[in-house]
């Protein structure tokens, strides 16, 4: 009688929760965490979206940056998060890159709770000051195999993507370069103006600017259709160098989030993000692609990521 009473209990528990307890849901503000220093392209598209955001949630909307440790002190601070919609975080799709150079000792999008995918953008571009003689990827391709492994490709830190990114593209073209790694994307570019480095991979939003001031030029960008921003620059499928390759920015909860308020978060997301403010703000000055996807198929991207580049990042990060 005694485990009967309580086997009842437990059942009217979750009746209660999944009823009056997501009818309650938000009743207070929700903290949303961004693993990068305020000012960043995540952090500038987390306060674009804060508006629209929070009138489809129907509650306040804390934005909290920890940049600490790579993304690993933001990401824990979630995992250890209540599961109840009150903590979640907007983060990049590099959670798989991050695991591969030794960052998380377990693959941590597997025990997240997926919610919702925000935007995606290129992964790789290529970057050339306008003084060089390469007006065309053809034209790099051409010095390189006239000094075979002398000119010289910058980028962020040996063994990640945009390693990764710049030797398939040199692989597919017949040529060798040689990697150039730099602390981040401003180094890399300040190299690259000053003459230091021939070229650089990087993202498009970290190119835009100096394209714009007529300083550089892309000649090629990891898209499987030409950017509206720059219609000029083809894609590497188009010049047959290497596959497309995206970078999707997310929303994720902590372990065991309720499915019912994982999916109001996500349709908070969906309908938010058709806000035309937030989009021409983000498509225009971000570079970014506004694109929706529910927790189904956002779970997919990091599988099928690690599946393609994990055995490549694996063997890159032990060099």
């Amino acid at each position: 009688m005694k485990s009967t009473k309580i086997m009842a209990l437990c059942l009217f528990a979750i009746f209660w929760f999944n009823s009056v307890g997501l009818a309650e849901f938000p009743d207070r503000p929700i903290r949303m965490i961004i693993p990068f220093s305020a000012g960043g392209g995540t952090d500038v598209l987390a306060r674009a979206f804060q508006p629209p955001f929070e009138a489809a949630l129907g509650a306040k909307v804390v934005i909290e940056n920890i940049p600490a440790g790579t993304t690993k002190v933001a990401t824990m601070e979630l995992m250890k998060a209540k599961p109840d919609g009150y903590t979640i975080i907007l983060m990049p799709g590099a959670w798989v890159a991050y695991y591969y150079s030794g960052t998380y000792d377990t693959k941590v999008w597997e025990s997240a709770t997926p919610i919702a995918n925000l935007t995606t953008e290129p992964w790789g571009f290529v970057e050339v000051r306008t003084e060089t003689p390469f007006k065309t990827w053809a034209d790099l391709v051409k010095a390189a195999k006239e000094k075979p492994g002398q000119l010289t490709c910058g980028g962020p830190a040996a063994g990640g993507m945009m390693e990764l990114i710049m030797m398939t593209i040199t692989k597919s073209a017949g040529i060798e370069t040689r990697y150039v790694p730099f602390a981040g994307a401003g180094p890399s570019r300040i190299a690259m103006l000053g003459g230091h480095v021939d070229f650089r991979v990087c993202q498009p939003t970290e190119a835009i600017a100096m394209i714009r001031a007529g300083k550089t030029r892309g000649l090629a960008v990891s898209t499987d259709k030409r950017m509206e921003a720059l219609p000029d620059v083809p894609t590497f499928k188009e010049l047959g160098i290497g596959p497309t390759i995206i970078l999707i920015r997310s929303f994720w909860g902590p372990p065991n989030l309720p499915p019912k308020i994982a999916d109001f978060i996500s349709k908070a997301v969906e309908k938010a993000s058709k806000d035309p403010k937030f989009v021409k703000i983000i498509q225009d000055d971000l570079l970014y692609t506004v694109e929706y996807w529910p927790a189904q198929r956002l779970i997919e991207w990091p599988k099928n990521f690690d599946k393609d580049w994990g055995p490549l990042l694996k063997e890159s990060y032990k060099k």
